[in-house]
């Protein structure tokens, strides 16, 4: 496969100027904050409250992710939450008359509560029974789809997402990468393999009119998996998807980051960091993810010059005895040291796996190791010079919780599918260009680029 023919977007301008026609606000609600890895100049809220999407209602904004995080929750709670905030979005639609579609970005690589998800926020958002758009691609990660299976592609290799470290997940792990079996799987039986339906990019290729009659011709409730293996095939879709809608039909959407820009009609913006807050201070780096690209990245990232590192074990963070955080402040003050001193510290979690005898005890273990990792950044004093945080729920829980992030904006991508946001003023540290960078995504020296780049804006200002 062609790297170049996958990132093709012949249709990304009449796409967009289609979606402007809509005259609506496409509510991206995300397991993590990872889907705004493909857009550019759109908010980002970090609470759901119907207020907050009045405001964005009344604004006319296009556009607008809203971090939901239920990939840290248990199903139940994850359900509850997603159900709430859509009717979040019901009432300020009817408060506004501002019309919406709201779509359920989720994990490129499977992991995450389907179909349950999807089934409450739509209830939520008094959507219900709507057909299911299921796509995961992410084509900036090598997420493709492809005959029905899952892949990704890295080196010219198609490997199922099932034979990858993604589907052993303690939480979220599954046996199949073909989409049908998947969704069979994932719904503990309730919707069969062979009712779920799938568009093959045969028919994408043949264009608007036989996509159109699959569209037109789906059940309520019933799933289709979309095929696409580039963008050309996915806006080739979204082109007869927007006009199905235009038409007065109605979708669900479980979906990767890479529709979204799609529907959007929005194209790459590469962010370079010009102007630092505070540039003769050190950054801050935090990892929390602990796949296999993540620690590769870390053992590059450590490589570099003008570095500290600071190790946390998790078996002293779950310690129920003796935990962690009654030393807390202790690395708090190492970390202000370095980066008044300009370095730049990483905070990294020991890369050992621990988790739970099941999956609600391995999210718990999580929530524990996230709690310090958020309580560290909060209780910091000095503002550095940028922050990257590594891992979708890791760098959710900063920005929200550490942060206080109300409302942000993606400025762009430091690297293809690592997206930078512009902190507002009312944030703990504003104006800090805060690097969300997913656990999966990246070469690797991924890391060692993007603090690399940092690097170099701070020693030209």
């Amino acid at each position: 496969m062609n790297e170049e023919n996958i990132m093709h977007r012949p249709f990304t301008a009449e796409i967009a100027a289609f979606f402007k026609k809509m005259d609506l606000t496409l509510v991206v609600v995300d397991d993590d904050p990872t889907g705004t890895q493909t857009v550019h100049d759109v908010p980002v809220l970090g609470h759901w409250s119907e207020e907050a999407f009045f405001k964005e209602f009344e604004e006319k904004t296009p556009m607008v992710f809203v971090l939901a995080n239920t990939r840290s929750l248990p199903e139940k709670h994850a359900v509850a939450r997603a159900r709430t905030i859509g009717s979040c979005i019901k009432r300020a639609s009817e408060k506004s008359g501002r019309k919406f579609l709201v779509v359920s970005r989720s994990d490129s690589t499977l992991r995450g509560h389907f179909p349950s998800e999807v089934h409450a926020l739509t209830e939520g958002a008094a959507q219900v029974n709507m057909p299911i758009i299921l796509t995961p691609a992410f084509f900036e990660g090598g997420r493709v789809t492809i005959d029905d299976v899952h892949y990704i592609l890295e080196d010219r290799t198609l490997t199922p997402v099932s034979e990858t470290p993604f589907a052993k997940d303690k939480s979220f792990g599954y046996a199949h990468a073909d989409l049908k079996l998947w969704t069979e799987e994932k719904s503990k039986g309730a919707i069969p393999a062979k009712v779920v339906k799938s568009l093959s990019t045969t028919q994408i290729n043949s264009g608007k009119k036989v996509i159109l009659e699959v569209l037109e011709g789906l059940k309520p409730g019933e799933v289709l998996v979309l095929n696409s293996a580039n963008y050309t095939q996915m806006e080739t879709f979204i082109l007869a998807l927007q006009e199905a809608i235009h038409k007065g039909n109605r979708f669900a959407f479980r979906t990767g980051a890479s529709f979204v820009s799609a529907f959007g009609g929005i194209g790459p913006k590469p962010w370079v960091p010009m102007q630092l807050p505070n540039p003769q201070h050190g950054g801050l780096v935090i990892v929390g993810s602990h796949v296999p690209k993540s620690t590769r990245q870390l053992e590059e990232l450590l490589k570099a010059e003008g570095l500290g590192e600071v190790p946390i074990r998790v078996d002293r963070i779950i310690d129920s005895a003796h935990p962690l955080i009654n030393e807390i402040d202790s690395f708090v003050q190492e970390l202000e040291r370095q980066i008044k001193q300009g370095k730049t510290p990483v905070v990294y979690t020991s890369r050992e796996l621990v988790s739970g005898e099941t999956p609600e005890e391995s999210l718990s273990i999580g929530e524990k190791v996230n709690t310090f990792l958020v309580t560290l950044l909060e209780r910091l004093s000095i503002q550095p010079s940028f922050i990257i945080g590594k891992g979708g729920i890791t760098s959710n829980d900063l920005a929200v919780k550490s942060l206080k992030m109300k409302r942000g904006m993606v400025a762009g991508q430091i690297l293809p599918g690592v997206p930078v946001w512009e902190l507002e003023p009312d944030n703990k540290f504003p104006h800090t260009p805060y690097v969300v960078f997913p656990g999966n995504v990246g070469d690797d020296k991924g890391l060692y680029t993007v603090y690399q780049k940092f690097n170099e804006a701070r020693f030209c200002q």
